[in-house]
């Protein structure tokens, strides 16, 4: 870890004070973690960009048919089929 100066406006001083003494945190940690989310870490805005860019990209494909009526296939009986079976056949 590198030591480092900087200036702070007395707004900025007065928020970053509060929320230390709300946290219990130190400011220097309340700093490093904004730092990190800001331009070390892929924050939520970069996933809501990614969302945003993905969502409804397969909404005009014709080759995939209707998921919803494939999925309730799926699971169409199933459990109480299992829950059945393992009231017959209980594990050893």
């Amino acid at each position: 870890m590198r030591r480092t100066q900087i200036y702070l406006s007395t707004e900025q001083w007065e928020t970053l004070h509060a929320l230390s003494f709300r946290t219990h945190q130190s400011m220097s940690d309340l700093i490093r973690s904004a730092l990190d989310r800001k331009y070390l870490r892929p924050g939520p805005s970069n996933f809501g960009a990614g969302m945003r860019a993905a969502f409804g990209i397969w909404k005009d494909r014709k080759d995939i048919g209707d998921t919803a009526a494939y999925v309730r296939a799926l699971r169409k009986g199933t459990r109480m089929g299992r829950l059945l079976r393992l009231r017959r056949k209980p594990h050893a």
